[in-house]
């Protein structure tokens, strides 16, 4: 296959590219909306322990991340200085991810809740470790195959519709795969969720590893400079690009992650129609993948943070609007997914519909920003990417994580109650009006204060098409 004619890299090898991202999207995508709830509701661990784990998982990715970063820049050999990472631990990745959901499914009934914790904590470290080990090189990937402005802005848009796909394949096939219901009936499928999620996570990586390409012949560094935890860690936030971009980064995600995470709960205990979470999961990701073209046109024209501005603005009125749909129904009947579709109103689903708009810049745009950022802020010569991704693939999880981390005991202060064992079929277990509000609140007023700081951020960002092509040019 051809990665490169006249100087552009051809669509082929962008698709393949985007690939790479549906290995991190289809993993995050099944732990921010399924986690959380199968700890609470089918497990019946306490919201904070839950949280708990979350937590262990970022302290542990602040230190993984960066280091992996500082490996893959200290790299090279035949394989290629970032490519080989996705050859080397696609497989490990996607046996980890099976082995956390397959957990779950063969706890027995009465298992201590330290052991759950335990088991699953663990489980958890060994994914996103493998994640990070794939990712962190991916994420730098986009450096050594293009310095170009708006093949960058292709690039990312192949890897946004790819994680959109991703995230609406890992709700959509996943809520196929469990079956109809909530999850503290239908938890005993996780297995089946995580062996297909599980295959498909390995071999999207093998196939991006294929598709991709470094400009550069890279010799492994012999011996390796020692980690500086200052250079790795902290000297890349000196760059004022790149923290301002990495801050909206950082809302970006936690906004996903809020929304992914929250739609279950959302759906189940405030609309009371839990059908409803698959229709609406998949309008705002299908939206958003059909509106990627829109932004990146927007962001030719008027440029990436206003194109990210315009996105946050969309999306906090719809959030707005979203507020103001109430509950569906008065009892704890369980709707099917026809009558759920049926009482929803058609404000409900026109402010899903400019959600999903929204949510597509909110999304892409940070991620396009980023490569200029990171290129502006590199002195010439450096070869370090690998420093400022790792800070960038932490960031990343962090947001995903700062969802469920922020949740869990916000649940907890809330009066939460984990479903009992033997609910009768056709019954919704339901949450005292109290925690359903403050559900409801969370969903929408949270989201809307994390935007604002991600906008915030980067009012006063300056980099653009002609700063960069004056930078690199400079460094020729």
């Amino acid at each position: 296959m051809k990665k490169v004619i006249g100087g552009k890299i051809t669509a082929g090898a962008k698709v393949l590219y985007g690939m790479g991202e549906m290995a991190f999207g289809v993993t995050n995508t099944a732990l921010s909306v399924y986690l959380l709830i199968t700890l609470t509701d089918y497990l019946n661990v306490n919201p904070v322990w839950a949280s708990v784990i979350v937590v262990a998982g970022i302290v542990w990715d602040a230190f993984t991340d960066p280091a992996v970063g500082w490996l893959s820049d200290g790299d090279g050999g035949k394989f290629g200085r970032r490519r080989k990472y996705l050859l080397f631990f696609a497989v490990p990745l996607g046996l980890s991810f099976f082995l956390l959901w397959t957990a779950p499914t063969l706890m027995a009934a009465g298992t201590p809740e330290a052991l759950k914790v335990l088991i699953i904590l663990a489980l958890y470290l060994a994914v996103i470790s493998f994640l990070t080990l794939v990712n962190v090189p991916y994420g730098s990937v986009i450096m050594e195959m293009t310095d170009d402005y708006d093949e960058r802005t292709s690039l990312t848009g192949s890897r946004m519709i790819c994680s959109a796909l991703a995230t609406l394949g890992a709700i959509g096939l996943g809520d196929a795969i469990l079956g109809a219901g909530p999850i503290y009936e239908t938890g005993g499928n996780l297995i089946y969720v995580g062996l297909v999620f599980g295959i498909f996570v390995a071999a999207a990586s093998l196939l991006c590893y294929y598709g991709t390409f470094e400009r550069r012949t890279f010799v492994k560094l012999t011996p390796r400079p020692k980690f500086n935890f200052k250079k790795y860690v902290l000297g890349s936030w000196k760059s004022k690009p790149f923290r301002q971009v990495a801050v909206a980064y950082l809302c970006a995600f936690t906004v996903i992650g809020l929304l992914q995470t929250l739609l279950q709960y959302y759906c189940t205990y405030w609309l009371k129609a839990p059908e409803l979470f698959v229709v609406l999961a998949g309008a705002v990701l299908a939206v958003a993948i059909l509106s990627t073209p829109l932004w990146t046109f927007i962001s030719k024209k008027l440029g990436k943070k206003n194109a990210f501005l315009y996105g946050s603005a969309l999306s906090v009125l719809s959030l707005i609007g979203v507020f103001f749909i109430g509950q569906l129904q008065e009892g704890d009947a369980a709707l099917t997914m026809d009558a759920s579709i049926g009482l929803m109103p058609v404000f409900g689903y026109a402010s899903v519909f400019f959600l999903g708009v929204g949510v597509g810049g909110v999304q892409l745009m940070p991620f396009s920003m980023m490569p200029d950022a990171i290129n502006f802020s590199m002195k010439a010569g450096d070869m370090d990417e690998g420093a400022y991704y790792g800070i960038v693939t932490f960031v990343q999880k962090l947001g995903m994580g700062a969802a469920t981390m922020l949740i869990g005991p916000i649940l907890s202060l809330a009066g939460y109650v984990e479903p009992p064992k033997g609910i009768p079929e056709g019954i919704l277990h339901t949450q005292p009006a109290f925690t359903s509000e403050v559900i409801r609140a969370m969903f929408v007023w949270l989201s809307v204060l994390i935007i604002i700081i991600g906008v915030l951020a980067v009012v006063n960002y300056k980099i653009d098409r002609e700063t960069l092509r004056e930078k690199i040019g400079a460094e020729k």
